[in-house]
């Protein structure tokens, strides 16, 4: 049998957790550690305070003697600290989860979409063009007349101009000139636009575009006609090919030396031609094609920061954008493939700064503006 003083000096506490004992407890209410220790010689069970066995009088094992005062104080801290690590643990996890889920509902789909600026009260079709400068001017072009912005599409200001526009020919450059066709032709900057004598049955002009090396020479898409080129800002003009495609919708440039043409047309797709006469499908093949041959708007980025090597070892650079009724959608390979970007409204106009900014400006059917800073990746 054990025995115990239940006076604290005589150690009738458990060696455990240092709970008060009874004289005859084998066992700590407070924690259940067996209490005294086990003589190694016959076994006999002797008081926790003991040295020698009261059967054998053989030497006892010292039990672990009781934590101090102090010594309990510092295994409290111990354990608070441990405790107030594992709050602060539990506290960042949670924070993570909070922002993977912040992160999952901003990033939704429908809080992605596209969302207007601005919006302009004209009936499509319409026209758009971006001449850089400071500040980069954006016009777009209306059944009666233009409206002008020097705040990349904010705000806009009305230019009643007769007849209307219904295409517009933007240089590279500030220092080139801008050109309008409608039932007339004009050439000048934003503020101040001058009618040009022409050759050109200018009514019928159905898409304008600049030589980007040359501010002087302007190619247009007659109706019924064909393509032409004035290399005296648009006085006189040369036909260069008469089998361009119908309802063509917008011209682009690629290229200077020798530019390739693109053609964006209502119900035929995208075709390109080299040298103005022959013209070929652009519109893409296989997994890469358009899904849609409505086709409203092109723009060129010759400073997007695209790279495409082709198969026969030939580097293109920038890129083609087309604004169709499906949205809009890229091409780095020349009208070989297509890719969606994330603008899936109609679009009735496009425009692509030169600058090399990655500004866009889009125009939907219903006249709202919408603008990206980053080449059509976002249009917040």
């Amino acid at each position: 049998m054990i025995h115990e003083s239940t006076d604290r000096s005589t150690g009738a506490f458990c060696s455990q957790c240092g709970t008060t004992i009874g004289p005859g407890d084998r066992f700590c209410p407070a924690c259940g550690a067996v209490q005294g220790v086990t003589c190694p010689s016959c076994g006999a069970l002797a008081s926790g305070t003991a040295r020698v066995c009261p059967d054998c009088g053989g030497p006892l094992p010292v039990p672990r003697p009781l934590l101090s005062d102090v010594e309990q104080t510092r295994s409290a801290a111990r354990w608070s600290g441990r405790g107030f690590r594992l709050l602060v643990g539990a506290a960042a996890c949670l924070l993570i989860v909070l922002a993977a889920v912040a992160w999952i509902y901003f990033s939704a789909p429908e809080r992605q979409r596209e969302q207007p600026i601005s919006r302009v009260a004209a009936a499509a079709p319409l026209t758009l063009a971006i001449r850089p400068g400071t500040p980069s001017l954006a016009l777009i072009g209306t059944p009666s007349g233009v409206l002008v912005s020097v705040d990349q599409g904010m705000t806009w200001q009305q230019m009643l101009l007769e007849g209307g526009v219904r295409a517009i020919g933007a240089g590279p450059s500030d220092a080139s000139p801008v050109y309008l066709a409608g039932a007339h032709l004009w050439r000048g900057e934003a503020h101040g636009f001058q009618q040009v004598t022409t050759d050109l049955p200018v009514g019928s002009i159905q898409a304008l575009a600049v030589d980007p090396s040359q501010a002087n020479r302007v190619y247009a898409v007659v109706a019924g006609r064909g393509l032409y080129r004035s290399d005296d800002a648009g006085q006189h003009w040369v036909p260069l090919g008469s089998e361009v495609p119908s309802n063509v919708t917008s011209l682009a440039l690629v290229g200077s030396a020798h530019p390739l043409f693109f053609a964006g047309t209502s119900q035929q797709g995208i075709f390109a031609s080299d040298d103005g006469r022959a013209w070929a499908n652009a519109s893409g093949f296989v997994n890469g094609a358009l899904p849609t041959q409505d086709v409203l708007a092109l723009a060129y980025d010759p400073r997007s920061g695209d790279r495409y090597v082709s198969p026969t070892g030939e580097t293109l650079s920038g890129a083609l954008y087309a604004g169709t009724n499906a949205g809009l959608f890229k091409s780095i390979d020349e009208g070989r493939s297509w890719a969606s970007l994330p603008f899936h409204r109609p679009i009735s106009a496009l425009a692509v700064s030169p600058a090399g900014d990655h500004l866009m400006l889009a125009v939907d059917l219903d006249g709202n503006i919408y603008r990206s800073r980053d080449g059509g990746v976002t249009w917040r």
